[in-house]
């Protein structure tokens, strides 16, 4: 018997010419190919002594923060069908932002001998982890601090500048700020694109404007109170300005039941133009990144790196844009 050949699908694919995805449904019995197909690309594999248990297949871990936020859980699953498409698995890890689960589930992907790691969490502890895996990571959506690393992320500084400008432009000069203020969120990029809007337009900034929402669990109902709060110790605002849709939906609600009319009285933008938006009465405007954007360049860096046994270093930075609803 021939010794068992370190052998990927994608060498599979490349001797056969077909498809990875073809040849991942051929290995998996999952249709959609002719007979001849089939019999072909399983010759290839007995030849090359090619291993069919799942072990063998390439898969690509993916770590996420919370599968309960709208926007990880959409572009999670379009990551996972663009990859399965290209004939890769998905390994998907929620870490509930917990950094001992975040490396945790890093050393479970070099264990298991993972081709790539997506990684929507940009910390300093998994840059480090990063930095010696043997396979590539692309990091999106949290961009780590230190430089040198595959990286993919919307303009979020340009986002919370839009956002502000756009209620500035209304009419708005007291512009309550939600977001977390946690080093590492992206929110930090959003606040400060909102801090620059407020001094390029000679808004004087109020700290008692900027409200912390302290943490990422509860977020609609930790914002609502936040909001509740504000309006019991009578601070004055006209706009508001929400670093993702679920904050947006929560000082919407809390202004609604505290009689205060949006927009008349109070303007709102949220950010990622979720389907909250449209679930919410009034409707929500909302700062927009295009999930589909994200996914296509995402992948395109994966597989340029894979590709090349030397590691890459990229740094992509992708547009936003406003929907306009009802809230402004």
């Amino acid at each position: 018997m021939k010794p068992k050949k370190e052998i990927s699908i994608r060498d599979i694919a490349a001797r056969s010419g077909y498809s990875t995805a073809t040849v991942s449904r051929v290995l998996n019995q999952q249709g959609g190919y002719s007979e001849k197909t089939r019999q072909k690309i399983m010759e290839i594999v007995q030849d090359t002594n090619y291993s069919t248990g799942s072990a063998a297949l390439p898969t690509v871990g993916i770590l996420v923060p919370d599968l309960t936020n709208e926007w990880f859980a959409d572009v999670t699953k379009r990551l996972e069908q663009e990859l399965f498409e290209r004939g890769y698995h998905c390994s998907i890890c929620s870490t509930g932002e917990d950094p001992a689960k975040e490396a945790f589930c890093f050393e479970g992907f070099t264990a298991a001998r993972t081709a790539a790691v997506i990684s929507f969490i940009g910390s300093e502890e998994l840059a480090g982890l990063a930095r010696s895996a043997p396979f590539p990571v692309v990091f999106i959506d949290q961009i780590p601090e230190e430089k040198g690393f595959l990286c993919v992320e919307f303009d979020n500084y340009l986002g919370g500048y839009m956002a502000t400008e756009l209620l500035i432009r209304k009419g708005c000069r007291r512009i309550l700020y939600i977001g977390w203020t946690q080093p590492e969120s992206v929110s930090r990029f959003r606040q400060q694109g909102y801090a620059d809007a407020l001094k390029e337009y000679g808004i004087e900034p109020d700290p008692q404007l900027i409200l912390d929402i302290g943490s990422t669990a509860q977020q609609y109902e930790r914002t609502k109170n936040l909001v509740y709060y504000t309006l019991r110790r009578k601070i004055p605002f006209d706009g508001i300005f929400a670093s993702n849709d679920l904050r947006a939906s929560g000082a919407l609600e809390a202004l609604k039941q505290s009689g205060v009319n949006v927009p008349s009285q109070v303007k709102i933008i949220g950010y990622d133009d979720t389907t909250t938006c449209c679930q919410c009465y009034p409707s929500l405007s909302s700062v927009r990144q295009d999930p589909d954007i994200l996914v296509k360049n995402t992948v395109e860096v994966l597989f340029l790196q894979l590709g090349q046994k030397t590691r890459l270093t990229e740094h992509r930075v992708l547009p936003v844009s406003i929907v306009e609803r009802m809230t402004t």
